[in-house]
């Protein structure tokens, strides 16, 4: 099966591809590598943006995985245009153009940021997702909680 792994080149993704690799995924990481690269030889390198991915690119895979966007709440918070580019804009730009190319299967991970805030509350996979809307947008259903 051949998987391509956006953003795999960040801290899920280094630890992510080897385990892949080992159980005989060819995988390929389109990364900015803005931290370096970590990974096995054998990882297939694109050396992109996301915006820049098309079609072309993307035929062949069976699955890509989208692990690209930014990591934290202090990131967001530091630039909220970006934070929309690179965790809502790239991960949708890169679905349509993966459901345009033919890939099967499209996987947006995400850290359990999108579960909310909590101060003393363990939040898992169940948990009805409560992300932190900017409060600027006061027709959003989640600032009428």
């Amino acid at each position: 099966m051949k998987l391509l792994i956006a953003g795999g080149a960040g801290y899920i993704g280094s630890v992510l591809i080897p385990k892949l690799l080992d159980r005989g995924y060819q995988v390929d990481v389109v990364d900015l590598f803005w931290f370096g690269n970590h990974l096995p030889q054998e990882t297939g390198i694109i050396h992109k943006d996301i915006f820049d991915i098309n079609e072309v690119d993307l035929t062949g895979y069976d699955q890509v995985v989208f692990l690209a966007g930014l990591s934290n709440d202090p990131m967001a918070e530091f630039s909220p245009s970006k934070n929309f580019v690179y965790n809502a804009a790239a991960p949708a730009y890169l679905a349509y153009v993966a459901k345009k190319a033919g890939v099967k299967r499209y996987v947006y991970a995400s850290s359990c940021s999108v579960y909310g805030y909590t101060d003393n509350e363990l939040f898992d996979e169940t948990r009805r997702f409560l992300p932190h809307i900017p409060t600027g947008f006061p027709n959003c259903k989640a600032n009428k909680r």
